[in-house]
């Protein structure tokens, strides 16, 4: 299987695909066989990362949160 993009950003060897329904939830294709059959196993990476509802802060509500960090020196 060719490696593809998932939505994320990040390089993956297998298709990713969402399931809905009776079984819910994100399944990486392991085989795929000449009749159409697949062979799924749940995504782990998923699990790991967090999905968040919210949204970026602003530089004020970061600043009120974090107060002023110090920088690395990057710039």
């Amino acid at each position: 299987m060719s490696r593809t993009t998932c939505d994320h950003g990040c390089m993956v060897s297998d298709p990713h695909v969402t399931l809905s329904g009776d079984i819910v939830g994100e399944y990486v294709v392991k085989d795929r066989r000449p009749d159409g059959e697949l062979r799924l196993v749940p995504d782990e990476y998923p699990a790991t990362v967090p999905k968040y509802g919210g949204r970026r802060a602003t530089p004020e509500e970061f600043e009120q949160h974090f107060g002023d960090l110090p920088t690395d020196g990057e710039g």
